[in-house]
């Protein structure tokens, strides 16, 4: 589907305005669709400042409790990597698709140990097929640890469960849905990797590699798990949330918050969600608070109605079916 066809599609989705307003919005959407390669370049140059800095501050002060906050910290920038990596799987770094992959790839994907093109591949079903049982993603939330209702700590529980790395094998689930496409990458990423360990074995600190590592499938899946609860769970669309602004810079950073958007209008880069938000006034906004009461025991029914959303049926357990 062309751009265009996209932008007229969620323009009717978004108003039942007059032909002039349809007109302006789609004009607005177009604007926004337009990648600027150095705002994601700018993003891409904090994260990982941050996390040569993180483990900087380890190799300065090599203490259990520095070396574990350098992982933390380490894990909220590659997690932060992740969904920069995903801007270049709906190719919106640059409208130059080599230079658009090669960024995704180097920068992003390879440096979690994953691939731009088996990503792509996995995340475009899950667009097309949102809310169905094609839907790739809900493979990952089968267990009855995510059944609906949960107790009001279980997400917090569960992320703190990862960041212990006691959710391994849903990691390696992943891992096995997200294997390259290509020979480049699978020869790029070992060879990623090699390079630099043998930068830190130069600079006498390779076991900072490890610091680095252990954080992919502790703090960052851990974090990828904590936004698992808040965009699709319990519906079949995306919820529509705000949240304060500390929490979109360690959780839910580059407006990957604003995953209702995203769905919305997936061509559009992170950092022009916002403007394109402001296109959308009929559809409601909640607090995150809400979306987590959501998941606990309330009324699922009103929330949904309240919304617009449809209930996602086997997201519930079977003796608090809503409607029943």
């Amino acid at each position: 589907m062309t751009q265009n066809k996209k932008i007229h599609r969620t323009v009717q989705r978004t108003l039942n305005g007059t032909g002039d307003s349809t007109r302006d919005v789609q004009r607005q959407l177009k604007q926004l669709a337009k990648p600027v390669v150095w705002r994601l370049v700018v993003a891409l140059v904090v994260d990982w400042m941050i996390i040569f800095a993180a483990m900087l501050f380890a190799a300065i002060w090599p203490t259990w409790w520095v070396c574990l906050a350098s992982v933390m910290v380490i894990g909220t920038r590659q997690h932060a990597l992740g969904v920069l990596g995903h801007e270049a799987a709906h190719y919106t770094v640059t409208r130059r698709r080599k230079v658009n992959d090669a960024i995704g790839m180097v920068l992003c994907f390879w440096p979690l140990g994953g691939s731009l093109t088996g990503y792509r591949c996995f995340h475009q079903r899950h667009h097309r097929h949102l809310g169905t049982e094609h839907d790739p993603e809900r493979h990952f939330f089968q267990s009855s640890e995510w059944k609906i209702p949960v107790k009001a700590v279980a997400p917090a529980w569960r992320f703190i469960k990862g960041c212990l790395g006691v959710q391994l094998l849903d990691y390696a689930k992943l891992i096995r849905s997200l294997l390259p496409q290509t020979k480049t990458e699978w020869i790029g990423i070992p060879i990623w990797w090699a390079c630099f360990a043998s930068t830190l074995w130069m600079l006498d600190s390779l076991w900072l590699l490890g610091l680095y590592a252990i954080a992919i499938p502790t703090v960052f899946w851990a974090l990828i798990e904590l936004r698992g609860w808040t965009e699709h769970r319990g519906i079949a669309e995306t919820h529509r949330y705000q949240t304060h602004w500390l929490l979109q810079q360690i959780l839910f950073p580059h407006n990957v918050w604003m995953h209702y958007e995203h769905h919305q209008w997936c061509y559009i880069p992170f950092y022009n969600l916002p403007s394109a938000r402001a296109l959308d006034e009929k559809t409601p906004v909640v607090q995150l608070k809400e979306v987590f009461e959501f998941l606990g025991v309330t009324d699922h029914d009103r929330y949904a109605n309240a919304n617009g959303y449809h209930l996602t049926l086997d997201h519930f357990s079977d003796h608090v079916l809503p409607g029943s």
